[in-house]
């Protein structure tokens, strides 16, 4: 059978209720110890007064003195008899135990029976027996009764039945065993509501559910690398993530409950706790760095109740905005444009100052028909004005670095009216093109080339960039697409991971081919629609 899984609120209610019932059972048998022994003694002492106070009483006094046989005494034990409770038995007996009270009148003038009357009647003490007499088995109180002489004349016998006081003794264990059972209802009453308020105040979770949460809520926080920082009413830091410590370089192992003011003086929640008015965007110079900060309240109704902050360094969002717009590619493009410009303006203001004026012409003639072959091959192959603008820039980059970079002469693409964007085409090929220059660049080859194929058919887009470069090594290609992977001291790892997610969003593929030491070569396949 399988284990039966009980939720919260029935085990609040279980646990708690036999908490109480082991309390009360405890307490009842005790209690109930406590409560026998109580009735013996107050059954004992009430029969002991009664047997005192008739002992005492001038009628059975001179009633036993004189050794009269009038009624005397026998109407006063009826009375007393009928007006006192739990004594069942009153006999007055003189020192022979010839008895002149009794409950019954026809054991008159007979002699005491029990055999429990000795003491009294030889050393005159008072005390309790138990006893078997006339009337059945008996609870007695026995008392001397002593005449104006200081003379002992007899003795007073009070006395309740065995049974009667088994009878008072169950009736009160009865009564202790009835309270303890509406304790326990209310009790059960008590638990229910108890457990009720608690699922309550829990929003309803079970303790599984809460774990999972705090597990969740915990590894969110470690994987976002904006810094998260949160206070109360009072100022106090509740939540910190670790990006948040490492951006506010706090060197302490725990700040959680500590006043955020002594931690980041100038951070601005305690004004946002007071407003209560969310501040979005904000930027803030933070140890030297321009971070972008978002501030929001947290509220219960209409009280704020503390804030949350969420913030990241403003050099890291503009720099993961341009490679993931392909901007970067492009300002890349251009600088390498802008520079290669600058070279050869230098030259051919060396040559004019020299008075080399015809060198000076034909190095201006044969810079322009060179560019404007590039210029007129790519517009011609390329037809999309961005792709061809990062592609020219290129190759300015490439004969900066010496690399020879040609594109295919079957190349083809049209310009971009369909999802795959520009902006998506710029981002993978510039990073392409990028790798492919670094890999070219450390290898020790007198020749070194990079080469392009940009190929649009009819259902597909077909992107390869080979280089004879120093190769990926074998025990690397599995993780070259992984973020935060490199091997080139200064690099991010976020191109090839870039390009691979876009690849994958557009439901595309992408193959890698390298020969260690000798080449690389990657080929992209992009679909033109979406894949049903």
């Amino acid at each position: 059978m399988g284990r039966v899984h009980l939720n919260l609120q029935t085990k609040i209610i279980i646990l708690t209720f036999i908490i109480i019932f082991m309390s009360v059972t405890i307490t009842v048998s005790f209690t109930s110890q406590w409560v026998i022994g109580n009735v013996q003694d107050e059954i004992e002492t009430n029969i002991m007064n009664v047997a005192q106070l008739v002992a005492a009483t001038p009628i059975v006094i001179n009633g036993l003195s004189s050794k009269t046989q009038g009624n005397e005494i026998q109407e006063y034990v009826e009375k007393v008899l009928a007006n006192t409770e739990k004594v069942e038995i009153i006999v007055v007996a003189d020192m022979t135990g010839i008895r002149y009270g009794h409950p019954s009148r026809d054991r008159l003038g007979k002699k005491f029976v029990g055999g429990d009357e000795q003491e009294v009647l030889t050393k005159g003490n008072s005390y309790i027996s138990e006893a078997t007499g006339t009337m059945g088995r008996a609870v007695r109180a026995f008392t001397p009764i002593i005449d104006s002489n200081g003379d002992q004349v007899g003795f007073a016998m009070a006395g309740t039945l065995t049974q009667t006081v088994q009878h008072v003794k169950k009736q009160s264990i009865l009564t202790l065993i009835l309270s303890s059972g509406i304790g326990l209802l209310i009790g059960a009453e008590g638990a229910f509501l108890l457990a009720r308020n608690i699922k309550k105040s829990l929003l309803g979770l079970e303790p599984e559910e809460i774990l999972k949460l705090y597990i969740e809520k915990k590894g969110m926080l470690d994987a976002i690398h904006e810094g998260i920082i949160a206070i109360d009413e009072h100022s106090n830091i509740t939540l910190v993530n670790d990006s948040a410590i490492k951006l506010l370089q706090i060197q302490q192992e725990n700040i959680v409950g500590k006043n955020i003011m002594d931690i980041f003086p100038t951070s601005r929640l305690p004004e946002v706790v007071k407003t209560g008015v969310a501040e979005y965007d904000r930027e803030q110079v933070l140890n030297e760095t321009i971070i972008i900060t978002n501030r929001i309240p947290i509220r219960d109704g209409d009280k704020s109740v503390g804030a949350i902050a969420t913030f990241r360094d403003k050099t890291m969002i503009t720099q993961l905005a341009e490679e993931v717009t392909g901007i970067k590619q492009i300002v890349d493009a251009l600088r390498a444009n802008t520079h290669e410009f600058m070279n050869k303006m230098h030259v051919i203001l060396g040559l004019i100052q020299v008075g080399e004026y015809e060198e000076a012409k034909r190095y201006i003639i044969s810079e322009t028909e060179r560019q404007q072959q590039i210029i007129s091959l790519v517009m011609n192959k390329v037809k999309d004005p961005t792709v061809a603008g990062l592609i020219l820039g290129k190759f300015s980059r490439a004969k900066e670095l010496g690399i020879d970079m040609k594109i295919d002469l079957e190349s083809s693409l049209e310009k971009r009216i369909d999802r795959v964007h520009s902006n998506t085409l710029v981002t993978i090929i510039g990073n392409l093109l990028e790798n492919a220059m670094e890999a070219v660049q450390k290898s020790h080859k007198t020749e070194k080339f990079v080469k392009i194929k940009l190929k649009e058919l009819e259902n597909e887009i077909i992107i390869q960039v080979k280089d004879n470069g120093t190769g990926i090594p074998r025990e690397n290609q599995a993780f070259i697409f992984n973020r935060g992977f490199t091997t080139n001291e200064g690099s991010r790892g976020i191109g090839l991971a870039l390009i691979k997610e876009t690849i994958d969003n557009l439901g595309g593929q992408i193959e890698v081919s390298s020969d260690y030491g000798k080449e690389t070569k990657f080929k992209i396949t992009i679909p033109k629609e979406g894949q049903s």
